[in-house]
């Protein structure tokens, strides 16, 4: 063979070795075949299949702000100590990125002394069944290299019994810490004495015995009472950590006075001391701190909170109006309800919030709370979904609801009950091969029958985990479901109940105009359009739209479906 053939020869063995490292790297097996993605993750042709239109693809930018609520008990374990921690957080921030959510709100992860960590021993350390500081700090960073804000749970009511606060200010009645809670001679509903058998004085207690109320004096002159100056310096101490704000716990029981302007007044002291020190720290780039509060009351008493709180949450969202809705397939006037919102909010802060959610720990998980059978309640919190991430609000997410799993308060699930049976573990993948679940309580109802799995619904074009992840595509993709306005369709008419399972309305950021219409009944439905429209951008269970002239368009909506239409 001379030089020229074995040349050739080489040549064509080097073309037959690149056709077979081609081949092998395009194949199922190899971790990089999907542009450098998880081949066991959710991919994007699966959750495009949900829809029948693509209009426009997802650029990758979170426009929709939209928030992830983790109970770190319940969500990941990483060391096997069934107990879900830090580390295991942030292990599922890919996740979490993947998903959409722009922020992670936690629960309490201070140094408690219970399960629910909302009666805090210490504010500035962390509980030790979560992890350690240096994990804590990982979880900040990893976050925030993913375009992820971090805020935490804080409590200003009250402390744990354990605090040390607390015990000096038991001590004496010359002690510096008295002051910090409220003490009286004498006993009142939900006072309790300092110490057992004791009935000299008595102390304040407003949730439990185990948690007593702080006093921050009047609220004219809180600010500079030194029970607030310890607080700020607390959250001013996780600013420095690198969070990006605080989800205040109860607000409307600071002060007893729950309609009175003295939680307002504090709430205004409370977030311009924390905004002012905030400023110049954010690692991405945010101007202001984030703080929303827990205001549980309807509308018009929440909305006097905005001269305190840029964002509060807004629980006749889910409780008054949406869920009535999907329960009575009585969908018509929903709209309506958020455009009054939105007023009543307006009328004391035109930059205001409006944190909408469905569940969350406090209360039943979503199917468990629309009722039904197993695959009814399915559908029904399809739809739910679907109208939390196109109607107006920033909506927060409780982890588990993305993947349907179930919880009644009210109702034993494996020996649990209350507060527990709503933050039972997250199932990641099939029992007998998810050794992230934490197993510090087990879940009978919460199974790969009745639920499955992140894992097993990841690839199902139907199920409610990628029903959630084209929604909040939806919604980081287009501005007007982002942060738009809402408006009614010109033609709605307040008085007309026919095709009240329906409800219709738009979304206008600049000059991006979308109209969005969701069927919550059980049985078909049709909606006329007298507009003219551009094109459907996406859908929930193949919605059919007929021309009928260029100024009217005929929408028929089967059971529990919805679509998007530009205008």
């Amino acid at each position: 063979m001379n030089l020229l053939q074995k040349i050739h020869t080489r040549m064509a063995l080097l073309l037959v070795l690149s056709v077979l490292l081609s081949a092998a790297a395009c194949s199922d097996d190899d971790p990089l075949a999907d542009g450098g993605k998880d081949p066991n993750g959710p991919t994007s042709d699966i959750v495009d299949k949900v829809s029948q239109y693509e209009a426009r693809k997802f650029d990758g930018q979170k426009r929709g702000d939209v928030f992830y609520e983790i109970y770190v008990r319940s969500f990941a374990d990483s060391d096997g100590d069934g107990i879900g921690d830090l580390r295991g957080v942030t292990s599922k921030l890919d996740y979490l990125d993947d998903l959409g959510v722009a922020g992670i709100w936690l629960m309490p992860i201070y140094a408690t002394g219970s399960e629910h960590g909302y009666d805090v021993v210490d504010y500035r350390e962390v509980c030790r069944d979560y992890g350690s500081m240096e994990d804590m700090e990982q979880l900040i960073d990893e976050a925030h290299k993913r375009k992820i804000r971090v805020i935490l749970d804080f409590v200003p009511n009250h402390t744990s019994l354990r605090c040390q606060w607390f015990r000096e200010a038991c001590l004496s009645t010359d002690n510096p810490y008295r002051g910090f809670y409220h003490f009286s001679t004498t006993k009142y509903d939900r006072w309790y004495p300092v110490t057992k058998g004791t009935t000299s004085y008595f102390y304040q207690g407003e949730f439990d015995r185990s948690m007593p109320d702080l006093n921050y004096g009047p609220a004219a002159t809180c600010a500079s009472s030194p029970t607030f100056k310890a607080m700020t310096d607390a959250a001013k101490f996780w600013i420095d950590k690198g969070v990006d704000g605080f989800r205040l716990d109860a607000v409307k029981h600071i002060y007893n006075n729950s309609t009175s302007d003295e939680n307002p007044t504090f709430l205004n002291r409370f977030y311009t001391e924390i905004n002012r020190y905030f400023q110049g720290r954010s690692a991405l780039g945010f101007k202001e701190v984030y703080m929303v509060g827990e205001c549980w009351m309807q509308t018009e008493q929440v909305a006097p909170y905005y001269k305190g709180l840029p964002a509060l949450f807004d629980f006749d969202f889910w409780d008054k109006y949406l869920l009535y809705a999907i329960q009575n397939s009585h969908a018509k006037w929903f709209p309506k309800d958020m455009i009054d919102t939105e007023r009543a909010f307006a009328a004391y802060r035109t930059d205001f919030i409006q944190a909408s959610k469905l569940s969350n720990h406090d209360q039943n998980r979503t199917r468990s709370a629309i009722g039904g059978s197993e695959a009814l309640s399915l559908q029904k919190a399809k739809i739910a979904a679907a109208v939390l991430l196109t109607a107006s609000g920033s909506p927060y997410i409780y982890y588990g609801e993305e993947i349907g799993m179930l919880g009644d308060k009210a109702r034993s699930d494996n020996g649990n009950t209350g507060d527990r049976n709503v933050r039972t573990p997250m199932l990641w993948a099939p029992s007998a091969n998810d050794p992230v679940r934490p197993t510090w309580i087990k879940s009978v109802i919460n199974n790969d029958t009745s639920v499955g799995s992140v894992k097993s619904q990841a690839d199902n074009e139907k199920s409610i985990y990628n029903v959630y992840r084209k929604f909040l595509r939806l919604r980081n993709t287009y501005p007007a479901l982002a942060q738009g306005d809402i408006t009614l369709p010109e033609d709605f008419d307040v008085a007309d109940a026919k095709n009240k399972q329906v409800m219709a309305f738009c979304r206008r950021s600049g000059e991006e105009r979308l109209l969005v219409i969701h069927n919550v009944a059980d049985h078909p439905s049709t909606y006329t359009i007298n507009h003219a429209i551009k094109q459907p951008i996406a859908d929930m269970n193949r919605v059919t739209v007929k021309r009928i002239d260029d100024m009217r368009h005929e929408v028929e909506l089967p059971a529990y479906s919805s679509i998007i239409i530009e205008l």
